[in-house]
């Protein structure tokens, strides 16, 4: 009779374990074909096992809760769970699921800087995609701005660098708004950052290849823009204009180009999202009484270049900074209303254009 009781007992043990490891093994979805597609989550650092698992179970990703958590322990594997976003495929196993968290097979994190995005507005799209503080990027970027451009003496000189150093720092009527060494210094483009890269690394990352495309494009300079002698600093910063100004890539060396000649002669730049930069009202309507702001920055009442660059520029307004267009007798530029420019040599044909441009907003652009 004993013998009886034992082998009922063994029986039951061993359909318990083999429905368990069926449960641990198998997926609960039947048809894969079936399968809803792969949900994003992701497991912050630190976390323990009942929140990863609480994770699981709230999108819809497991079925057994308590059987993952038991093997999880059982196996050690509750200690090798990897911080990280993942795509997980709806209706795999308990025991697939927590070889995908150990193995640590994350997706990286995509960052996307725009050209022409302000340090500011990049600071604020790092720290919401990596989850860490803006304001740690801005004052590592600053700091690593400072050092390659005084390193690199992309200012031209000391005392060029002591000016730009005085403005950074000053917030008055002259400067509204608070101005930063990495201004200009970050490269817009997309990067993939691991899960948990920090503020630092971040901002090394995007000063970093901001100063070397700068570094190429001034080597690559035309003999027109040597003849201005500007130094790395200019070239960002006139890369920065162009980049503000652009709505189609072939018009950018010839926006480069009224630039340079306006340099070239003297002229005043008269660049309107320089005064745009300084107000913070960049896409926004400028009144008169906005061109009348006293300051370096406003382009229509002060020669030359601005201080500094007024946004991020990318490569191909780097490239058309380096090398404007050879026209060295345009100097005026409109709105065609159209998504372009008309662009002029006297300032009769300008004012021509830029009637046409105000018959056709009244229009509707017709």
């Amino acid at each position: 009779m004993i013998w009886l009781i034992g082998a009922l007992v063994l029986m039951v043990l061993s359909a318990v374990a083999i429905t368990t490891w069926r449960d641990w093994s198998r997926p609960w979805i039947p048809d894969p074909g079936d399968r809803p597609p792969a949900r994003l989550i992701r497991i912050p650092s630190g976390s323990t096992l009942p929140a990863v698992t609480d994770t699981l179970v709230q999108q819809g990703l497991l079925q057994h809760p308590g059987l993952f958590r038991l093997f999880a322990r059982l196996t050690g594997r509750d200690r090798q769970l990897q911080a990280g976003r993942y795509a997980v495929p709806v209706g795999v196993s308990p025991r697939e699921l927590l070889d995908l968290l150990v193995a640590g097979q994350t997706l990286p994190v995509r960052v996307t800087l725009p050209e022409g995005i302000d340090v500011e507005s990049a600071a604020a799209i790092v720290a919401a995609d990596l989850a860490c503080d803006a304001g740690e990027f801005l004052v590592v970027a600053d700091s690593m701005a400072r050092a390659a451009i005084t390193a690199r003496r992309l200012l031209g000189g000391t005392a060029a660098a002591a000016a730009y150093d005085s403005l950074i720092g000053r917030v008055d009527a002259r400067i509204p708004r608070k101005l930063h060494w990495a201004e200009g210094y970050l490269a817009p483009d997309t990067y993939h950052f691991a899960e948990g890269t920090s503020a630092r690394r971040a901002a090394e990352t995007i000063v970093a290849l901001g100063v070397a495309r700068l570094d190429s494009a001034f080597q690559l300079r035309s003999d027109r823009l040597q003849a201005l002698a500007l130094s790395p600093h200019q070239l960002l910063t006139l890369a920065s204009i162009v980049e503000a100004e652009a709505r189609r890539d072939e018009e950018r060396t010839k926006i480069a180009a009224v630039y340079v000649n306006r340099l070239a002669q003297g002229w005043r730049l008269e660049a309107d999202p320089c005064v745009a930069y300084l107000l913070d009202k960049r896409g926004q309507r400028l009144f008169y009484k906005d061109l009348a702001v006293d300051s370096p920055y406003n382009t229509y009442r002060h020669a030359g270049l601005p201080p500094g660059p007024i946004g991020c520029p990318g490569p191909l307004s780097l490239q058309a900074a380096a090398a404007p267009a050879a026209d060295s007798e345009i100097m005026f530029f409109v709105s065609d209303a159209e998504g372009g420019h008309v662009f002029s040599r006297t300032r009769q044909e300008h004012e021509a254009a830029v009637q046409k441009f105000r018959q056709k907003r009244q229009h509707g652009g017709r």
